[in-house]
């Protein structure tokens, strides 16, 4: 069986999202209502999208994206929805880690939304693999 090279792997992309929460039971609210509007009508790119709450005060978000055009297309979506607005009204965004390098058209997103000083990319994927 041959293995698959890094080049293989590296168009996934995983983003791990980390919160400061103003109000745990608001986030956990706006969570499970748009983790159900991406499901149903996000972009289906979008391979996996879950929150976690560490406690009352940090919650977490590990998305897994197809590739730099599905992680366009979600924000393209989803950041004009209530259910976004909902998230955000209830959880300052402190961190982003990117496991990947960004594309161009990615980082411009990344301009545009002010990430940049909360954004670490994690780099380009050289080893592994997925089952």
């Amino acid at each position: 069986m041959a293995e698959a090279s890094a080049a293989d792997a590296s168009a996934e992309i995983v983003v791990v999202n980390r919160y400061s929460l103003r109000d745990a039971q608001a986030f956990a609210s706006a969570a499970t209502a748009l983790a159900a509007r991406v499901r149903d009508q996000g972009d289906p790119g979008v391979l996996s999208y879950r929150f976690h709450c560490s406690d009352q005060t940090t919650a977490w978000a590990v998305v897994r994206y197809a590739d730099a055009a599905a992680w366009i297309g979600h924000h393209d979506l989803a950041m004009a929805w209530p259910e976004m607005a909902a998230l955000r009204a209830a959880a300052d965004l402190d961190e982003v880690l990117l496991a990947c390098e960004p594309t161009a058209e990615m980082q411009d997103w990344i301009d545009r939304l002010t990430l940049r000083p909360r954004l670490r990319s994690l780099g380009h994927p050289v080893a592994g693999f997925q089952r």
